[in-house]
């Protein structure tokens, strides 16, 4: 199978456009209109915005309404917006889309006036790139972030070009139906690593920021118990080892698990009954990381319980 390569659905762009909106588009010739503005030599005014909804160069107006003109121009007027320079591609967003009230809208501003930086808003390749922020500007923010590296990775010239890019490769992927050249692109996408690493990250990195691997092991058990156990049980070794070197206790020959256990409770780190529980998840951890046994939700929460409700104590003890 040969691999994924975004360059190639740039390059189709203008057969998709023929055959959904039934012509093509020169969106480089469009993006010239707009040098004063890119150059900071005036301010946006209401026919800069309203030449991205006309039928003739752009197939925005059949995502978005253009606005109206009157009420764009009366606030534009008024505040003189510059599109550069500018303190920070947040702040600009977040100026323009005080005027502009859609970020769909600001977007296809901001990308055609700066292409090298912004990308046309879409809901298909937000998904595409598995995008989650809490907040619009955040979103959007993190979306042009996040097209910037696909832009370096697949060797395109700008960040607006690598949004038009997957804007194409999901219209003919998934927007067609079922052929056998959607299946091949989408066998392709699913199999190049790069990209599964970048899809992963965007929806993995916020929980491994926020939450602690205890936190992360209840949150994932019911989705996959054997990882879930592995992050527990990882956690709870790391814990067993620092109170071991507390009590001179060396971990990791045969037997030395059993000693622990008895040396916590001498110390009175531990209950009897405590020991009972910690020999019990013991054998769990060890089923986590042995691949011929299995492992259910139960026996992992109970681990995760246990680790919280003991092992965190230790924390506070000398």
């Amino acid at each position: 199978m040969s691999g994924f390569d975004l360059r190639e659905y740039l390059d189709r762009f203008p057969d998709v456009c023929r055959s959904k909106f039934g012509r093509a588009y020169n969106f480089a010739t469009l993006e010239r209109d707009f040098d004063q503005l890119r150059a900071g030599k005036r301010w946006l005014v209401a026919r800069d915005v309203l030449k991205l909804f006309e039928p003739t160069r752009t197939p925005f107006g059949r995502y978005w309404a253009s606005p109206p003109e009157r009420d764009l121009d009366a606030a534009l007027k008024k505040n003189h917006f510059y599109m550069a320079p500018a303190p920070s591609d947040r702040e600009l967003t977040e100026r323009l889309l005080v005027v502009l009230h859609n970020i769909g809208v600001a977007s296809l501003m901001l990308s055609f006036v700066h292409p090298e930086r912004f990308g046309v808003f879409s809901t298909p390749v937000v998904n595409l790139l598995q995008i989650h922020r809490p907040t619009t500007v955040d979103l959007y923010t993190a979306y042009c972030n996040e097209l910037g590296e696909w832009q370096k990775h697949f060797h395109l010239d700008s960040v607006a070009d690598t949004s038009t890019a997957l804007w194409t490769f999901h219209e003919l992927t998934w927007g067609k139906g079922e052929s056998p050249q959607s299946q091949a692109g989408r066998a392709a996408f699913d199999a190049d690593v790069w990209v599964q690493r970048r899809r992963v990250g965007q929806a993995l990195r916020p929980f491994f920021k926020k939450y602690g691997p205890l936190e992360l092991a209840r949150i994932l058990v019911e989705e996959n118990p054997k990882l879930a156990g592995k992050i527990a049980g990882e956690e709870y070794e790391r814990r067993l080892r620092d109170v071991a070197r507390r009590l001179g206790v060396r971990l990791g020959v045969k037997g030395s698990a059993e000693i622990l256990f008895d040396r916590l409770e001498q110390s009175g780190y531990i209950t009897l009954e405590q020991k009972t529980l910690l020999r019990r998840i013991w054998d769990t951890r060890n089923k986590s990381v042995h691949p011929v046994t299995s492992l259910s939700q139960e026996e992992v929460e109970n681990m995760i319980d246990t680790i919280e409700q003991i092992c965190l104590a230790w924390d506070a003890q000398v």
